[in-house]
């Protein structure tokens, strides 16, 4: 028995329980202060190592953050720049240039050549089957864009009424696809879908709308847009259309013929410079192509860019076979704004700058012209009338309409500006003070 009591003792003793000793109030300190410099070190590390893994994560399991967003630029192009003419009488032996003496002995050489050169069917083919290439790779940019606006019926139940325009895919980020199309088919609009080369659709919506080019940017998420589809897509560059000339061929694609993805060959007939739009100058392009404008029809160069959007406002009563388009290197800006979501301001003028010779010869003052305040526009409803001579917008002197249009589209819509004109009166010119509330285009 005895032996058995001993080995009780025994196991009561091995179930006892052996507590540590409760932490000093300077030692609980120490131990969260090293647990949190531990956790901001392995967070910093994890960090560090997400921002270092993610690139090559997207680049070799193909994932991507389709929600996000990043901006859009656009390459500007400047106008040629020649120098200026020196006139014959004015010239003097040393500027004269040099006449190589066999130079008419080339340029009769270059005529016969082409006189006997005979352009065969071939050759006609093959230059048409490049420029239908060009336009094939090319309309896989064009999409069709399909709105939906509520109307109502006689009896006043609503009603819903679409319309096809065409539009093209001109940026393309991480989240979204860019699509430059024309306003009248989108305002207002209670839906819009998109329909890509392949007929496959996706929801878009309006990035930004400008009423006074009649031109808008929609949008659509890139996460609604297939693989495929996105390989297939073509994102249409904006070329320099300052560098057209006149004969150059060009690829009318988008609806020429009043249908989208239709495409129709030109040239082009004439340049006129110097146009004088709202807010700025332009040119406008005549090709020899006959184009339905109503659905939008884009001007494409031989390097299948984008140089000019075709528009009714300019064409001629005369031959119904010139198309008019607008070239797009003078408002490259303005699409920029539009693709990131940022309206562009709105002044409201054409005018005609006052060059010194004018000035000189007319005592006019030098500055821009007043030939028409758009009624309703700001410049108008803020007093400026017909006839006045802009010299000062927001503190920056103007002497050429292109200061005008810089100040203009460096302006945000929605601030007020100072404007300063000489309008004539009975004994001369007199400085008058306006200040104009800038709005959206």
């Amino acid at each position: 028995m005895p032996d058995n009591e001993d080995r009780e003792k025994k196991r009561e003793f091995m179930r006892e329980t052996i507590v540590k000793q409760p932490l000093s109030r300077r030692e609980q300190v120490k131990r969260l202060v090293f647990y949190a410099c531990g956790a901001a070190v392995f967070g910093a590390v994890a960090a560090v190592s997400f921002v270092l893994a993610k690139p090559l994560a997207e680049k070799h399991l193909g994932l991507k953050d389709e929600t996000e967003t990043s901006s859009v630029q656009f390459v500007k192009d400047e106008p040629e720049t020649l120098p200026a003419e020196i006139a014959p009488e004015q010239q003097s032996p040393e500027d004269m240039p040099e006449k190589p003496d066999d130079e008419e002995r080339i340029q009769e050489a270059v005529e016969n050549a082409l006189k006997e050169y005979a352009v065969s069917p071939e050759h006609l083919n093959a230059f048409y089957g490049t420029l239908r290439t060009i336009g094939q790779r090319a309309d896989k940019g064009i999409v069709t864009v399909r709105s939906g606006k509520e109307q109502q019926d006689l009896f006043g139940n609503p009603v819903e009424s679409t319309g096809d325009y065409a539009g093209a895919v001109i940026a393309r980020t991480r989240g979204e696809y860019l699509i430059f199309t024309s306003a009248d088919g989108v305002r207002d609009a209670s839906s819009i879908q998109v329909a890509f080369y392949d007929g496959s659709k996706a929801a878009g919506t309006v990035k930004q709308i400008d009423e006074v080019l009649k031109m808008a940017v929609v949008s659509v998420p890139a996460k609604e847009i297939s693989d495929q589809v996105k390989s297939g897509t073509e994102v249409l560059a904006l070329g320099n259309s300052y560098a057209v000339r006149v004969g150059e061929p060009v690829i009318a694609v988008g609806g020429p013929a009043g249908a989208v993805h239709s495409m129709t060959f030109g040239s082009i007939s004439y340049v006129a410079k110097n146009v004088s739009l709202t807010d700025g100058m332009s040119r406008i392009f005549y090709a020899d192509l006959d184009s339905n404008s109503r659905i939008g029809t884009f001007l494409l160069n031989t390097a299948g860019e984008i140089i000019g959007w075709t528009s009714e406002e300019y064409n001629t009563e005369g031959g119904t076979d010139q198309t008019a388009a607008v070239s797009i290197s003078g408002y490259k800006g303005i699409l920029e704004k539009m693709s990131n979501g940022i309206s562009s301001a709105y002044f409201g003028v054409r005018g005609q700058e006052i060059t010194e010779a004018m000035s000189q010869q007319s005592e006019i003052p030098r500055g821009v012209y007043v030939m028409d305040a758009v009624t309703g526009g700001p410049a108008y409803d803020a007093g400026i009338q017909n006839g006045d001579v802009i010299t000062m917008f927001g503190g920056a002197e103007i002497l050429t309409f292109k200061d005008l249009q810089t100040q203009i589209e460096n302006t945000k819509s929605g601030e007020p500006v100072t404007v300063k004109v000489m309008r004539r009166k009975r004994d001369g010119y007199r400085e008058l003070e306006y200040n104009v509330g800038i709005r959206a285009r």
